[in-house]
């Protein structure tokens, strides 16, 4: 009896710990808030899986499209919001905010990897 308990009790622990190894970033979404000279960008991650929706989503963040994607890519995941400060001297026109994360969703907060999902957003000063 005592061991057909146990089975009850570790058969859904391992069942959800051999399903949560395919869940994947699938997208991300970049959302910006215009606080005075300076633009926040969020980013928001959708997931093959529950919860399929995380945000903020710990990316990295860039100016400019990565053109071609390097072969291997150096990350360092924050959720802090990625601040443009429009009082400071900008292209015209700007160039796109990047973000990007691994679409392994257990991977370190930084290290490298072949495989990151990425979105782009365009802003405009105030």
């Amino acid at each position: 009896m005592k061991s057909l308990w146990c089975f009850f009790l570790l058969a859904p622990l391992c069942l959800s710990l051999s399903c949560g190894s395919s869940r994947q970033l699938q997208s991300i979404s970049i959302s910006q808030t215009v606080v005075g000279t300076r633009i926040q960008f969020v980013a928001t991650g959708k997931f093959s899986s529950m919860p399929t929706t995380v945000s903020p989503l710990p990316a990295d963040w860039t100016i400019g499209l990565m053109a071609p994607p390097p072969p291997q890519f150096t990350y360092t995941l924050t959720t802090t919001p990625y601040v443009i400060d429009c009082s400071n001297a900008m292209p015209n026109p700007p160039l796109p905010v990047v973000a990007f994360a691994p679409n392994d969703p257990s991977a370190p907060m930084s290290g490298t990897t072949k495989n990151v999902v990425t979105a782009s957003a365009s802003f405009t000063c105030p």
